[in-house]
């Protein structure tokens, strides 16, 4: 087989879904669990004035755990070769999944904040194993020329499974029946992810020879799964930092939609009507997010990641005004728009600066970004919300909103200093062996 046909087979539409596949069951898992299922679930189990304060705090120590765990996770990838036979990244996505699904099982059967709090804990463990690997296989398996369409398919998935989650979960949820929607989460997780499994190829690695490692040995390695070479990868500090900051408007309108609706705009059923905006947002995503990709790859990644930033910060402002449920619609559709574009075109731009031997680790330090973000936003945003609302009935929202925006414009000005530099490889990866390469028929 020549080179540009080997080339051509790992970039199919086919292959594309099979690589991004496991992205759509995570995505349906913590989506439906953060705007639906767990504020639901902390009704009864905590104090009703105290709810998003609450609510914040949960998912902040999650995501700690989860901002902390990837970057060592994709470090643990890029060189452990653990069942190096299957590939680097492989052997670790199943062992996550395995473990997310279980731990849902057991979410489903819980019935104190207590058992919540520390089974969503590990799932915020066990799925970072799980990112951490995935996302290292866009960069290890994808050409350079290709990774703004393949970015596109990674965002297509996710906002699919975003639509999924919060609707299904919704509907589950507002009928009572959290329980079969956590089960339901698990299988999803186990079934897409079972599809990149055995959808796509990588070359088997040697595994590292075990030695005697002291702790002092130990935490400098730690330390350095968090370490940026500003030489090997420049402009990647600046980038996670102004992704922060945008990440932490979208992620807080997400994690308080549920309550804001029900204290805001007094609809009936909150639940259902929070599915509906999650659902709206999630279409703007989907439309937009592969030709947004490709797009990205003829026009370079900088511009579209402004335009996105402007958007958002200016359709979160806006939040401010909304006074009934189709106007909440219309700016949740501009910020869905806002998101589409931005998630394709940044994930693009990471994957280009990343060194290609160290990606793994780099896109896990993202999850500092993505992750950091919700963390802080949920924790900050629910006093700020229960403290305003104290003073005034939708205070608290109007503060939230209004700070988001402010930090969306100063995400948008850090990524305007971002070179767009992608990578240098010296030595390229090596191909697998023909009979392996994905979406080739025997």
């Amino acid at each position: 087989m020549t080179t540009k046909s080997t080339k051509h087979d790992s970039t199919t539409n086919r292959w594309m879904l099979a690589l991004n596949a496991g992205w759509f069951g995570l995505a349906y898992l913590w989506n439906g669990l953060h705007a639906i299922l767990l504020p639901a679930m902390l009704i009864g189990l905590v104090p009703l004035a105290l709810k998003n304060t609450y609510l914040g705090a949960l998912t902040f120590f999650g995501l700690l755990l989860a901002m902390l765990t990837q970057p060592m996770a994709g470090a643990v990838s890029d060189r452990s070769g653990w069942m190096g036979r299957w590939g680097r990244r492989r052997p670790f996505v199943a062992l996550g999944v395995a473990l997310v699904a279980g731990l849902l099982v057991l979410m489903a059967g819980a019935r104190t904040f207590a058992a919540i709090a520390l089974i969503y804990a590990a799932m915020q463990v066990s799925a970072s194993i799980a990112e951490a690997s995935l996302q290292g296989l866009l960069p290890d398996l994808t050409p350079p020329e290709e990774r703004g369409r393949a970015s596109g398919f990674k965002n297509a998935a996710q906002i699919a499974g975003f639509v999924a989650g919060v609707g299904l979960g919704g509907i589950l949820a507002g009928r009572g029946q959290i329980g079969l929607a956590l089960i339901v989460a698990a299988l999803m997780v186990v079934a897409t992810n079972a599809w990149t499994l055995i959808g796509i190829a990588e070359r088997p690695v040697k595994r590292l020879r075990r030695r005697k490692v002291g702790a002092a040995d130990a935490l400098r390695t730690a330390y350095g799964s968090f370490r940026i070479d500003r030489k090997a990868a420049p402009g990647y500090t600046r980038l996670l930092a102004g992704r922060a900051l945008l990440m932490a408007g979208y992620f807080a309108l997400q994690g308080f939609a549920q309550y804001f609706i029900a204290d805001n705009l007094d609809a009936p059923d909150p639940a259902s009507t929070t599915a509906l905006l999650m659902a709206v947002m999630g279409v703007a995503v989907l439309v937009l997010a592969v030709p947004t990709g490709m797009l990205a790859d003829r026009i370079g990644r900088r511009p579209l990641n402004l335009f996105a930033g402007v958007l958002g910060a200016l359709a979160t402002l806006a939040l401010v005004l909304v006074g009934a449920i189709p106007q909440l619609i219309l700016v949740g559709g501009l910020v869905g728009a806002s998101v589409g574009i931005f998630l394709s075109a940044n994930w693009a731009w990471a994957a280009d600066l990343v060194p290609p031997n160290e990606a793994g680790r780099y896109l896990g330090l993202s999850n500092l970004a993505t992750a950091g973000a919700s963390a802080f936003s949920r924790l900050l945003a629910g006093p700020l919300v229960d403290g305003g609302n104290a003073l005034r009935i939708g205070l608290g929202y109007n503060l939230l909103f209004t700070l988001l925006a402010i930090a969306m414009f100063a995400g948008t000005a850090l990524l305007a200093g971002v070179p767009e530099t992608r990578s240098v490889q010296p030595e390229p990866l090596a191909e697998p062996a023909a009979v392996d390469r994905p979406g080739r028929q025997p």
